[in-house]
């Protein structure tokens, strides 16, 4: 049975007398998956431990790490770009309200960082516990996705539809009666994927995309309790892999380690090495997280964890959505310090785009920027679409200051760099009408502040009137990343159009 938090803390110094295996999960089929064989219960395995940091873009089955953790966090914009995808040949059996909703978002490295997977409960016998998306319309650098709903006639993005190609291709369907999958976490291609509401107790499946795109559980972990919520799963400096499993919102996390720094080998087994409870942390720093994700630092390997809900603990009303940071340490015990929180916005205008109480996840891109995404409960967006987010760095792109195809202007409705806004990335500079900002959001006249990266001999022309036309303020390339309240230039509230232009 599961041990009290306390208790097992006490009997951390020596190995527990009596060790709880369950039974070899032997078999071929997907509610047999033999990787798994044996679950135990040991004190002796948890050991001071940092994360990987020696991982590459696209490998199979590990993440980035990311240069000085909190400073990134901090650094997340807190009103992020607006995507979507379509059902495809599915429906999604997904409501708001409703129990079945979206539970859980993972960016993959496969495709070059194009392919998602999402989860989520579905009550149908024969429905599904998630869907692999493939959104082709999107970079292939592996870096942030960027909005896929701009067009330059609908005034709005979440107005505007996704790509028809932008779109679920295929399904991880319910297995034996396991109704919802939570949140949940990748290592590159391989995802660990909570699943409850079944006839057992709670268990995380483990998928290898690297395998193909409708993959089998290679291997199940069950869980002390009927309750799996969230799953969080990387890989450790030796090589060996960490999982947290969250009973019911979290409020509970069990501690599993890998046998084999092969999570695919027959001989690999996982041991449960301890158990944390929410009552380890004074309760306004910890709350019922919809998912929990570990991001490592790679200046020394310092484990942390980036969890999403909604409502803000002691930072805000029920109705916002937040992301909140903890360092992670592994002392013979598994100890949590909050760090940050960030409150982030689903909307900017108008209707909201994403919910922290549905889908959400964190993602190292290639140029180890962290990213987060979001989804809304259901499938509401236009044209039967899920509307989604990216939150991304305030510093949007790296290589901005040489390249002209990373080069961006980051507009902003108030002096000191918050509210809502509008990238306008040179990529992107035919997908809007930048000649009326009355039609990018309703920012006409609204713009007090703006960040911008733009190589030497490039600009950006701020007009005050529509159409390009009237006072004109320029924002200049020189190669480096550059801010201004417009205020400071007797421009703030006067931006009606922009366009790039070269010396």
């Amino acid at each position: 049975m599961p041990l009290h938090p306390r208790t097992f803390s006490q009997t951390w110094a020596r190995a527990l007398a009596t060790t709880l295996s369950l039974a070899s999960l032997a078999g071929c089929g997907p509610e047999h998956a033999t990787s798994a064989s044996t679950v135990t219960t040991t004190s002796a395995s948890l050991v001071p431990l940092q994360g990987d940091t020696s991982c590459v873009w696209g490998s199979p089955d590990c993440n980035l790490c990311v240069p000085d953790v909190p400073a990134r966090f901090n650094e997340l914009r807190d009103h992020g770009e607006v995507l979507g995808f379509r059902p495809g040949s599915f429906n999604f059996n997904v409501a708001y309200p409703g129990d079945n909703h979206w539970q859980g978002i993972q960016r993959l490295s496969l495709g070059s960082g194009r392919y998602l997977v999402v989860s989520k409960r579905d009550g149908n016998t024969n429905g599904n516990v998630g869907h692999v998306v493939h959104l082709p319309s999107r970079n292939g650098e592996g870096l942030r996705l960027r909005s896929n709903r701009l067009s330059p006639s609908i005034s709005q993005p979440e107005d505007t539809a996704p790509p028809l190609d932008d779109r679920a291709v295929t399904a991880l369907p319910v297995l034996n009666g396991y109704a919802h999958g939570g949140g949940m976490q990748a290592v590159g291609n391989i995802l660990a994927l909570p699943m409850e509401q079944g006839p057992d107790s709670g268990r995380v499946a483990l998928y290898d995309f690297n395998q193909g795109l409708s993959p089998e559980p290679f291997a199940f972990i069950p869980g002390a309790s009927a309750n799996a919520g969230t799953a969080s799963l990387t890989r450790l400096s030796d090589r060996r892999y960490l999982l947290l499993l969250g009973q019911y919102d979290a409020k509970v996390l069990e501690v599993f380690l890998s046998t084999s720094t092969d999570l695919r080998s027959p001989t690999n087994a996982w041991t449960r090495v301890d158990q944390w409870a929410r009552e380890e942390l004074a309760s306004d720093t910890w709350g019922p997280f919809q998912n929990l994700n570990f991001v490592t630092d790679c200046q020394n390997g310092q484990l942390y964890l980036v969890g999403t809900l909604l409502g803000g603990l002691r930072w805000g009303p029920v109705s916002d959505d937040y992301a909140h940071l903890y360092r992670v340490s592994l002392d013979g015990h598994l100890r949590l310090e909050h760090v940050a929180a960030k409150h982030l916005y689903c909307s900017n205008d108008g209707a909201r785009q994403c919910n922290l109480d549905a889908a959400g996840g964190v993602f190292v891109g290639a140029d180890r920027k962290l990213l987060l995404y979001a989804t809304e409960h259901a499938d509401d967006g236009p044209s039967g679409a899920v509307k989604m987010v990216e939150f991304r760095s305030i510093w949007a792109n790296d290589g901005c200051g040489a390249d002209v195809s990373r080069a961006f202007v980051d507009f902003y409705d108030d002096s000191d760099f918050t509210d809502r806004g509008f990238i306008f990335d040179f990529a992107d500079r035919g997908s809007k009408n930048w000649a009326r900002f009355h039609d990018i959001d309703g920012l006409n006249d609204k713009v007090s502040a703006v960040r911008w990266c733009l190589p030497p001999g490039h600009r950006v022309r701020l007009h005050a009137d529509s159409n390009y036309s009237g006072k004109t303020q320029d924002l200049i390339g020189d190669g480096s990343l550059r801010e201004v309240n417009l205020n400071s230039w007797g421009f703030g509230d006067k931006v009606s159009s922009a366009r790039w232009l070269a010396d």
